[in-house]
């Protein structure tokens, strides 16, 4: 159960670091923003294109 426990204050620690990296005025909030905005991108991109049959 201590062990549980202390995975998730670790998790919790990580996802606020993050938080705050990401919505931060500094440049690895911007960074982060860029990042993710170009995984979206990519990631609809690479959508699987219709078939000649498909409305």
């Amino acid at each position: 159960m201590r062990s549980l426990r202390a995975l998730l204050e670790l998790q919790r620690w990580q996802i606020e670091v993050l938080s705050d990296r990401l919505y931060s005025s500094d440049p690895g909030g911007i960074a982060a923003k860029r990042l993710l905005a170009l995984k979206r991108s990519e990631a609809e991109s690479l959508q699987a294109p219709k078939a000649v049959n498909d409305p």
